[in-house]
């Protein structure tokens, strides 16, 4: 009896034993059923059609994945036979992970997935399938180091970036060179922020819904949760309490620091380093005039800091030079009226001690941000005023001294031009080149003054309705005078004998290639002999026929861009867009042409200084046609229509 109670004793174990390990058993046998499929890179099922219903499962994977205590019937439910014949469908994550599903269908990418989108992530597209470890597993997908690239997986394909129109291109790559990501990829600072902090994981929302991370009125809260210091600053300055009110210019840590792009303000390209603070960050806001306006702020501030001495040094490049921040501070940015603001005029000269040491009360007394203008201070506003007389009055006088002296020389070469005798263009001539100069240079100025709306001789055009709408009027006027005159002139020089022969001598030869190696070989001093030009040299026929080159590429440009619905119906956007280019870069070719060579050789060139009045009188005399056009003298000499006395009185002796 004691016997057969001392082996019922020990069977007990064992059937508890049993029992426990026959599910296991079980799960153990029905894994490697479907691995013994699945598993097996070489044994690929084929129907009678021929797909495949095989799908490969690498088993190392297994072991080493947070689910790998589950059954392969766990998730794909569908599957009731070792042996099945049907695809089973998508695998149910929310079965198990109930919570994390409904969060996922209310976030941007759930809801685009139920709508259908086919490029939207599902659960395996960010966990992976089989392979899914923990988060904080080193080779997990979601692993804080390995999060970025995951999430550029999608985000830095541009195609898909293109075909939904999503704003931010290539965010990984901005990232990767962000001091975020340099802290993530290059350092290994796990704590360093990642996409989900700043986007959430299965919240993730696009920044217009209010319930999102990235909402503009939720950033600092966003940035606080690792920066928690500065935000609870933040919320304290002037900027901070705006933002509580909702104000919708209020800026943001993304505003100051930029989004994915964002650099500590030692490294150059940084949005908040010396430099840029003052001369792009600050400005954005204080000097745009419909927030100056808005919300009554003082216009002009960080001009008149650029025109400072602390200005004038950050612009040229000194790194230590105070700028905004300096005085105002970063995130604890305070109005001067607050007793703890760095600008309160009681904490002026601590503040201005940073820079300055020993700095006093002095420091604190007169303007800051110090503009000369008739509202700077009483001493500054005398000096701006007794200067302007004395510079009106000095420069003013020596420029009427030089000019009279310009004026006397302009007078005896207007009393030598009337003693020449040889005409080298008649009147109809000498008013088509007015013409063409008055037309060219009411057509530069308008042009360049819709491309330069704030030059000083531009802005009177552009910033009134008045000024555009003449604008405007005169160019399209201009232009077209412009163009009448070009077919007159063509007519000119077909028509008539003396404009074939003007148009003749105007033809490029071979000569002239000669004779500007011969013309930059004598002014170098490698030879003493000179080219002997005829009728034109090399110079007047590169304007002609860059002249002739310019106004049919402005014209056929310009008339596609004054109809510009009419060209639209008929050539694509790309088209248009290239004749603007043209149009503007031959205007800005042709407008240099013009000063740097054409206005040389009429005021500028030595032996002509200060003027060549030949465009004006029509006439040159013996003298510098046998100078400057030495083959054309020789001509008119032999066929008799030019006697030269001086030289018959030098033969003689």
């Amino acid at each position: 009896m004691e016997g057969s109670m001392s082996k019922s004793l020990i069977a007990i174990p064992i059937l508890v034993v049993f029992f426990l390990m026959f599910p296991m058993a079980i799960a153990f046998a029905q894994e490697n059923g479907c691995l013994s499929c699945h598993g097996n890179e070489s044994l690929v099922k084929q129907d009678q059609e021929g797909k495949e219903i095989s799908l490969y499962i690498d088993k190392s994977v297994i072991p080493g994945s947070i689910h790998h205590n589950l059954r392969c019937v766990d998730c794909h439910r569908e599957v009731k036979d070792e042996v099945h014949m049907e695809k089973p469908g998508p695998v149910d994550c929310g079965s198990c992970h109930q919570k994390e599903l409904e969060l996922y269908r209310e976030s941007f990418h759930g809801q685009k997935y139920l709508e259908g989108i086919k490029d939207a992530p599902w659960c395996q597209d960010c966990h992976g399938s089989h392979e899914i470890r923990n988060v904080n597993d080193p080779k997990s997908i979601t692993y804080r180091l390995n999060l970025p690239k995951m999430c550029a997986v999608c985000h830095q394909d541009p195609q898909i970036t293109k075909r939904y129109r999503i704003s931010v291109q290539e965010p990984y790559k901005i990232y990767h060179q962000s001091i975020h990501g340099i802290a993530i990829e290059k350092m290994g600072l796990i704590k360093a922020a990642v996409c989900s902090d700043c986007h959430g994981s299965h919240t993730l929302r696009p920044a217009s819904d209010p319930q999102s991370e990235i909402y503009k009125y939720n950033v600092p809260q966003t940035c606080g949760k690792c920066h928690f210091g500065i935000w609870k600053t933040y919320e304290e300055s002037v900027h901070g309490k705006a933002l509580a009110d909702k104000a919708p210019n209020a800026p943001t840590c993304i505003d100051c620091h930029s989004e994915h792009y964002i650099l500590p303000p030692g490294y150059k390209a940084s949005t908040v380093s010396g430099a840029t603070i003052s001369g792009h960050t600050c400005p954005q806001c204080h000097s745009t005039e419909v927030i100056t306006d808005k919300y009554g702020l003082v216009t002009e501030r960080t001009t008149k800091y650029l025109d400072s001495y602390h200005g004038v040094e950050s612009r040229a490049g000194k790194r230590t030079a105070a700028n905004c921040a300096s005085c105002h501070g970063y995130h604890e940015i305070k109005p001067s009226s607050d007793p703890k603001s760095s600008i309160n005029p009681a904490n002026l000269p601590q503040t201005c001690e940073k820079c300055h040491p020993n700095a006093g009360e002095n420091f604190a007394k007169g303007k800051i941000h110090l503009a000369i203008s008739p509202q700077a201070e009483v001493g500054v506003n005398i000096v701006r005023r007794l200067y302007v007389v004395l510079i009106v009055s000095i420069i003013g006088g020596m420029i009427i001294h030089n000019w009279l002296i310009i004026f006397k020389r302009i007078r005896e070469k207007y009393k030598e031009s009337k003693n020449a005798t040889i005409v080298r263009f008649n009147q109809i001539e000498i008013y088509q080149h007015l013409f063409l100069m008055i037309t060219f240079t009411i057509l530069a100025v308008s042009g360049f003054a819709l491309r330069f709306p704030n030059s000083w001789w531009a802005s009177w055009m552009v910033h009134s309705e008045e000024g555009v709408v003449f604008r405007s009027q005169i160019h399209r006027i201009a232009g077209v005078l412009f163009v009448l005159l070009c077919f007159y002139n063509l007519y000119y020089m077909l028509s008539t004998q003396r404009g074939r022969k003007q148009m003749i001598a105007m033809f490029p030869s071979l000569k002239d290639i000669r004779d500007v190696i011969l013309n930059i070989n004598h002014h170098l001093g490698l030879t003493k002999k000179k080219p002997q030009f005829d009728r034109y040299d090399y110079t007047e026929k590169a304007e002609y026929w860059a002249l002739v080159w310019g106004a049919v590429v402005m014209s056929a440009t310009g008339f596609i861009m004054w109809f510009e619905n009419y060209s639209l119906q008929h050539m694509p956007r790309w088209i248009l867009n290239i004749c603007k280019a043209i149009h503007f870069y031959e205007a800005l070719l042709a407008s240099l042409a013009i000063l740097v060579w054409h206005m040389f050789f009429v005021i500028f060139e030595p032996e002509i200084y200060p003027v060549n009045l030949g465009m004006l009188t029509g006439k040159t005399t013996l003298k510098e046609l046998k100078e400057k056009h030495p083959l054309e003298y020789e001509e008119l000499k032999e066929k008799g229509k030019i006697i030269d006395f001086e030289e018959m009185d030098e033969n003689e002796e």
